[in-house]
């Protein structure tokens, strides 16, 4: 042990006050929580420090796992052959004539970038270096234009093929198929209330150029749908080749970078290799960040499991009595941690001590792994944490606050969303 006088109990909690501590200050997860780890196989007797390499390994020769860094890849790929503008042109021809033009096309090239990338981050990102300049010049109020990048990359987490979705169903044993198409309804109920709210907002301040300058025309819509066809085809290759059941995530994923590749090539997007080394080199450091954080996770799950803190966090839920103090109780948590933790850990930390109580009131595991991971993305543009307020404050040079005040009337959007969802899911998934 590593102080045989004190109980076990204060040993832990001691260690977990400085690894909090250290996360708080800044320290990397792996490292923070890493301590905790290996603290824990120290103190606790009949633990053994082998544990730690054997749960390595057993986790990582998952083969769902390898879909996680070719979806980065697609993304890499997609962004190294300079296809955004191609998606923005055609998303302007489907949403541009509504008002709020410019907003509306942040949006549906966000819902786009999610369909490709799986990630929310990314599409924050690629959204925001694409079209907030755009949004700038046509007499957005800054803030505001950020904010509405900052929600649309939200979908990325929701809409399949969410790379969260696969950690989710890999961690939980639930299956990946029915995770994306559970995603798709909330995924698209999420593009029209951001929608509909930046609608009215650009209405209300006059945001924008004058819709009438841009008109629904499917001619215009089907000529920018073949500009764009690598990567919407990409996101057929994807979801359709997983939805008709020919692959499996990594296997779709693995012919969607061969199709990009080969008709990035063909039409003169890349030219050498080193385009693609230079995107897979992105894809490798994310992958080298990413895994080691889930072995860590679930190393710490492990361990809150034989401490039965999963059974006293689900038991002091359902204690409430009443499913609505339940379901208030599970937004509450689900939102708190998101506030806190990135997606990952949150995933493998958070949703273990909940899902108890979630399948306790009725929800269907397929379900519940929706709901918990919409809970998650809002967590993207809620402060403190604001993944997404950050990124785009850092593009932009918008300050964080002011960013974080005008996304307000979307998180507000997002959490009657959430509300919905787990107060009635049977009518929002095709479970």
């Amino acid at each position: 042990m590593i102080v045989p006088s004190l109980p076990l109990d204060v040993v832990l909690l001691a260690v977990a006050a400085i690894s909090v501590v250290l996360f708080a200050l800044g320290v990397p997860l792996v490292l923070s929580f890493g301590l905790w780890v290996i603290a824990f196989y120290f103190a606790v007797p009949g633990f053994s420090m082998a544990n730690v390499s054997i749960t390595a390994f057993s986790e990582l020769e998952s083969f769902t796992y390898i879909a996680i860094p070719l979806f980065i890849l697609v993304g890499d790929l997609f962004r190294e052959a300079d296809i955004s503008k191609d998606v923005v042109a055609f998303s302007r021809a489907c949403l541009g004539w509504l008002p709020g033009s410019t907003g509306n096309t942040v949006i549906g090239t966000s819902a786009i970038f999610s369909a490709i990338t799986g990630s929310n981050a990314a599409t924050t990102a690629s959204v925001g270096q694409a079209l907030y300049p755009s949004m700038k010049e046509e007499g957005y109020e800054p803030g505001y234009a950020s904010a509405t990048i900052a929600a649309g990359g939200t979908i990325g987490s929701v809409l399949p093929p969410s790379i969260m979705l696969i950690i989710y169903g890999v961690t939980f044993g639930v299956s990946i198929p029915d995770l994306f198409i559970a995603g798709i309804i909330p995924g698209l109920a999420m593009v029209v209330i951001l929608v509909g709210i930046n609608m009215y907002i650009t209405e209300k301040e006059g945001y924008g150029v004058d819709t009438d300058a841009y008109s629904f025309e499917a001619r215009n819509v089907a000529e920018t749908a073949w500009r764009a066809k690598i990567g919407l085809g990409a996101i057929v290759i994807l979801l359709g080749g997983i939805f008709a059941g020919i692959f499996s995530p990594a296997e779709s994923a693995s012919v969607a970078v061969l199709y990009i590749l080969i008709t990035a090539f063909v039409t003169g997007r890349m030219r050498t290799g080193h385009d693609v080394v230079e995107a897979g080199y992105t894809s490798l450091v994310l992958v080298g960040v990413l895994m080691p954080i889930i072995v860590i996770a679930v190393l710490v799950q492990q361990n809150l499991a034989y401490l039965d803190l999963q059974d006293v966090v689900s038991n002091a839920i359902l204690s409430l009595g009443s499913d609505w103090l339940v379901i208030v109780a599970l937004i509450g948590v689900v939102l708190i941690a998101g506030l806190a933790l990135a997606s990952i850990p949150n995933v493998v930390l958070t949703a273990p001590l909940l899902t108890p109580a979630a399948l306790e009131i009725g929800l269907d595991p397929v379900a519940w792994g929706v709901i918990f991971i919409l809970g998650d993305a809002i967590g993207f543009i809620t402060p403190p944490y604001g993944l997404n307020l950050y990124i785009i404050s850092g593009l932009t040079e918008i300050d964080y606050m002011i960013v974080a005040y005008r996304v307000l009337p979307f998180l507000g959007g997002l959490l009657a969303l959430l509300v919905v969802l787990l107060a009635v899911p049977e009518v929002n998934f095709l479970v």
